[in-house]
């Protein structure tokens, strides 16, 4: 039983000393990082193989949905099961103790519970 008493009152603060080194490394690698950096300069641009920066609205790649192919794959599973969800708690509750009593039951007829 000692052994438990001594680790209840060390392990904060080995927590403690611990979160204060790794502290104090992030620090020592931010520090030493670039000081000649400019703001507002060819070093802000982002690197894209040598090629310029697409304008704002190409960047942006068009798609109704990035999932289509799954979805469609899927659609006959997903059709019935987007129809069931209604969006409100709830339905989703009483889902949740309705399944929770089969469980329930289905433990206690098994001799488990």
């Amino acid at each position: 039983m000692q052994a438990v008493a001594i680790l209840s009152f060390w392990a904060p603060l080995l927590i403690v000393i611990a979160f204060v080194l790794v502290a104090l490394t992030a620090y020592g690698y931010r520090r030493r990082g670039r000081s000649d950096f400019k703001e507002g300069t060819d070093q802000t641009k982002v690197f894209l193989s040598g090629e310029d920066e697409p304008e704002e609205g190409m960047l942006h790649v068009r798609a109704h949905n990035m999932y289509w192919g799954f979805f469609e794959a899927m659609k006959q599973y997903y059709g019935p099961t987007v129809r069931a969800h209604s969006g409100i708690i709830n339905d989703y509750l009483i889902w949740l103790l309705g399944l929770t009593a089969v469980v329930g039951v289905a433990l206690f007829a098994a001799g488990m519970f």
